[in-house]
Protein backbone atom coordinates (compact mmCIF):
# COMPACT_ATOMS: atom_id res chain seq x y z
CA UNK A 1 0.00 0.00 0.00
CA UNK A 2 1.15 3.54 -0.69
CA UNK A 3 0.69 6.41 1.77
CA UNK A 4 -2.79 7.46 0.61
CA UNK A 5 -4.04 3.85 0.59
CA UNK A 6 -2.62 3.36 4.09
CA UNK A 7 -4.37 6.45 5.43
CA UNK A 8 -7.59 5.31 3.75
CA UNK A 9 -7.34 1.92 5.49
CA UNK A 10 -7.58 3.62 8.90
CA UNK A 11 -10.72 5.59 8.03
CA UNK A 12 -14.13 4.07 8.69
CA UNK A 13 -17.21 4.93 6.64
CA UNK A 14 -18.73 6.83 9.55
CA UNK A 15 -15.71 9.14 10.00
CA UNK A 16 -16.16 12.79 9.09
CA UNK A 17 -12.78 13.58 7.57
CA UNK A 18 -10.79 16.76 7.08
CA UNK A 19 -7.53 16.37 5.15
CA UNK A 20 -5.22 19.33 5.81
CA UNK A 21 -2.47 19.82 3.25
CA UNK A 22 -4.51 17.70 0.87
CA UNK A 23 -2.26 18.27 -2.17
CA UNK A 24 -4.40 16.94 -5.06
CA UNK A 25 -7.19 15.67 -2.77
CA UNK A 26 -6.29 12.06 -3.59
CA UNK A 27 -7.65 10.86 -0.25
CA UNK A 28 -10.93 12.72 -0.83
CA UNK A 29 -11.24 11.07 -4.24
CA UNK A 30 -10.80 7.63 -2.69
CA UNK A 31 -13.41 8.41 -0.04
CA UNK A 32 -15.82 9.78 -2.64
CA UNK A 33 -15.62 6.49 -4.54
CA UNK A 34 -17.28 4.81 -1.57
CA UNK A 35 -19.79 7.66 -1.35
CA UNK A 36 -18.13 9.29 1.66
CA UNK A 37 -17.90 13.06 1.92
CA UNK A 38 -14.82 14.87 3.24
CA UNK A 39 -13.18 18.28 3.52
CA UNK A 40 -9.89 18.77 1.67
CA UNK A 41 -7.93 21.90 2.49
CA UNK A 42 -4.58 23.35 1.48
CA UNK A 43 -2.76 26.61 2.11
CA UNK A 44 -2.07 26.95 -1.62
CA UNK A 45 -4.86 28.61 -3.59
CA UNK A 46 -3.36 27.21 -6.81
CA UNK A 47 -3.61 23.66 -5.48
CA UNK A 48 -7.26 24.08 -4.54
CA UNK A 49 -8.18 25.82 -7.82
CA UNK A 50 -6.54 23.02 -9.80
CA UNK A 51 -8.35 20.43 -7.70
CA UNK A 52 -11.66 22.20 -8.34
CA UNK A 53 -11.03 22.02 -12.07
CA UNK A 54 -9.91 18.39 -12.02
CA UNK A 55 -12.34 16.90 -9.51
CA UNK A 56 -15.99 16.59 -10.35
CA UNK A 57 -17.52 15.43 -7.08
CA UNK A 58 -19.89 17.16 -4.70
CA UNK A 59 -18.60 14.89 -1.94
CA UNK A 60 -15.28 16.75 -1.67
CA UNK A 61 -15.48 20.15 -0.01
CA UNK A 62 -12.33 21.98 -1.22
CA UNK A 63 -11.08 24.92 0.86
CA UNK A 64 -8.10 27.25 0.90
CA UNK A 65 -7.05 27.25 4.53
CA UNK A 66 -3.99 27.76 6.69
CA UNK A 67 -4.18 24.73 8.95
CA UNK A 68 -7.61 24.42 10.55
CA UNK A 69 -8.65 28.08 10.47
CA UNK A 70 -11.51 27.49 7.99
CA UNK A 71 -12.85 24.40 9.76
CA UNK A 72 -15.83 24.90 12.05
CA UNK A 73 -16.51 22.97 15.23
CA UNK A 74 -18.54 19.83 14.54
CA UNK A 75 -17.68 19.64 10.84
CA UNK A 76 -15.14 16.82 11.26
CA UNK A 77 -14.14 14.23 13.82
CA UNK A 78 -11.18 12.73 11.94
CA UNK A 79 -8.12 14.80 11.00
CA UNK A 80 -5.48 13.80 8.45
CA UNK A 81 -2.08 15.56 8.55
CA UNK A 82 0.29 14.04 6.02
CA UNK A 83 3.32 15.11 4.01
CA UNK A 84 4.57 17.67 6.52
CA UNK A 85 7.04 17.81 9.38
CA UNK A 86 6.22 17.14 13.02
CA UNK A 87 6.74 20.81 13.95
CA UNK A 88 4.17 21.86 11.35
CA UNK A 89 1.71 19.25 12.61
CA UNK A 90 2.15 20.50 16.17
CA UNK A 91 1.83 24.15 15.09
CA UNK A 92 -1.50 23.35 13.41
CA UNK A 93 -2.83 21.62 16.52
CA UNK A 94 -1.50 24.27 18.90
CA UNK A 95 -3.36 26.94 16.91
CA UNK A 96 -6.84 25.41 17.13
CA UNK A 97 -9.38 24.69 19.83
CA UNK A 98 -10.93 21.91 17.75
CA UNK A 99 -10.76 18.37 19.11
CA UNK A 100 -10.85 15.16 17.10
CA UNK A 101 -11.71 11.52 17.76
CA UNK A 102 -8.87 10.43 15.50
CA UNK A 103 -5.78 12.11 14.07
CA UNK A 104 -3.82 10.32 11.34
CA UNK A 105 -0.32 11.65 10.72
CA UNK A 106 2.51 10.85 8.36
CA UNK A 107 5.38 13.07 9.42
CA UNK A 108 8.70 13.08 7.62
CA UNK A 109 10.77 13.74 10.74
CA UNK A 110 10.97 13.84 14.57
CA UNK A 111 8.51 11.05 15.35
CA UNK A 112 9.82 10.91 18.92
CA UNK A 113 8.98 14.58 19.43
CA UNK A 114 5.56 14.08 17.84
CA UNK A 115 4.64 11.21 20.19
CA UNK A 116 5.71 13.20 23.26
CA UNK A 117 4.09 16.52 22.29
CA UNK A 118 0.85 14.91 21.11
CA UNK A 119 0.61 13.30 24.55
CA UNK A 120 0.88 16.78 26.08
CA UNK A 121 -2.00 17.82 23.82
CA UNK A 122 -4.00 14.88 25.24
CA UNK A 123 -3.67 12.62 22.19
CA UNK A 124 -2.06 9.20 22.58
CA UNK A 125 -0.80 6.67 20.05
CA UNK A 126 -3.45 4.14 19.11
CA UNK A 127 -1.57 2.33 16.35
CA UNK A 128 1.22 2.80 13.83
CA UNK A 129 2.20 1.48 10.44
CA UNK A 130 5.42 1.65 8.45
CA UNK A 131 4.90 2.33 4.75
CA UNK A 132 7.53 1.69 2.11
CA UNK A 133 7.08 3.76 -1.02
CA UNK A 134 9.73 4.32 -3.72
CA UNK A 135 12.30 2.70 -1.41
CA UNK A 136 11.60 5.24 1.34
CA UNK A 137 10.09 4.46 4.72
CA UNK A 138 7.22 6.48 6.16
CA UNK A 139 5.74 6.22 9.65
CA UNK A 140 1.97 6.57 9.86
CA UNK A 141 0.69 7.21 13.40
CA UNK A 142 -2.94 7.16 14.50
CA UNK A 143 -3.64 9.26 17.60
CA UNK A 144 -6.79 9.17 19.72
CA UNK A 145 -7.83 11.26 22.73
CA UNK A 146 -6.09 10.34 25.97
CA UNK A 147 -2.72 10.07 27.66
CA UNK A 148 -0.31 7.23 28.19
CA UNK A 149 3.16 6.77 29.61
CA UNK A 150 5.68 5.71 27.00
CA UNK A 151 9.01 4.03 27.64
CA UNK A 152 12.13 5.17 25.77
CA UNK A 153 11.74 2.52 23.10
CA UNK A 154 8.12 3.50 22.39
CA UNK A 155 8.99 7.20 22.21
CA UNK A 156 11.69 6.58 19.64
CA UNK A 157 10.33 3.63 17.64
CA UNK A 158 6.61 3.60 18.27
CA UNK A 159 4.13 0.98 19.41
CA UNK A 160 1.19 -1.12 18.26
CA UNK A 161 2.70 -1.42 14.78
CA UNK A 162 0.72 -3.08 12.02
CA UNK A 163 2.70 -5.18 9.54
CA UNK A 164 5.39 -6.52 11.88
CA UNK A 165 7.51 -7.76 8.98
CA UNK A 166 7.87 -4.32 7.44
CA UNK A 167 8.37 -2.79 10.89
CA UNK A 168 11.29 -5.13 11.56
CA UNK A 169 12.73 -4.27 8.14
CA UNK A 170 12.48 -0.60 9.07
CA UNK A 171 14.24 -1.20 12.40
CA UNK A 172 17.08 -2.98 10.57
CA UNK A 173 17.33 -0.01 8.23
CA UNK A 174 17.54 2.38 11.19
CA UNK A 175 20.15 0.24 12.93
CA UNK A 176 22.41 0.28 9.85
CA UNK A 177 21.81 4.01 9.39
CA UNK A 178 22.75 4.80 12.99
CA UNK A 179 25.85 2.58 12.85
CA UNK A 180 27.05 4.42 9.75
CA UNK A 181 26.43 7.78 11.39
CA UNK A 182 28.35 6.67 14.46
CA UNK A 183 31.29 5.49 12.35
CA UNK A 184 31.49 8.69 10.34
CA UNK A 185 31.01 11.00 13.30
CA UNK A 186 34.25 12.49 14.62
CA UNK A 187 32.59 13.39 17.90
CA UNK A 188 30.70 10.89 19.99
CA UNK A 189 27.00 11.16 19.24
CA UNK A 190 25.28 10.31 22.51
CA UNK A 191 21.78 10.21 21.02
CA UNK A 192 22.78 7.80 18.24
CA UNK A 193 24.58 5.61 20.76
CA UNK A 194 21.51 5.50 23.01
CA UNK A 195 19.24 4.66 20.07
CA UNK A 196 21.52 1.78 19.09
CA UNK A 197 21.39 0.47 22.66
CA UNK A 198 17.57 0.52 22.50
CA UNK A 199 17.56 -1.29 19.14
CA UNK A 200 19.95 -3.95 20.41
CA UNK A 201 18.02 -4.52 23.65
Amino acid sequence: MNRIESIYSFISESDRVVDVGCDQAKLGIMLAKRNQSSIASDISEKVIEKAKNDIKSDLIDLRVSNGLEKIKEGEADTLVLSGMGSHTILDILNNTKLRFNKIITISNNDHDLLRVKMNELNYMVDSEQIIKENNKYYNLIVFVPGNRKYNDYEINFGLNHKDKELYNEYLDYLKNKYKNIKKSSKNKNKKISSLLVLLDA
